[in-house]
């Protein structure tokens, strides 16, 4: 393997570990949330993700690391 493929694993194994331990941090920072659906609470609080969108982004991190380990194989 060159440091390419080396890269790639580690990263899908940082993204893939990342999405599985926290998904709700990550939905929170990403853009497919959109702004205007999180600001819907009081100020200072936020309004609940969906638990659909949490488990497919578990379903997203486990991809990421299916895709990381077929790579370094």
């Amino acid at each position: 393997m060159d440091l390419r493929q080396w890269l790639a694993v580690g990263l899908g194994v940082l993204v893939g570990l990342g999405l599985v331990a926290a998904p709700r941090v990550a939905l929170r920072l990403s853009v497919v949330t959109g702004p205007r659906r999180r600001r819907q609470g009081e100020y200072g609080s936020d309004a609940t993700l969906p638990t659909t969108w949490v488990w497919a982004t578990r379903a997203v991190g486990v991809a990421c690391l299916a895709a990381a380990a077929y790579i370094a194989v």
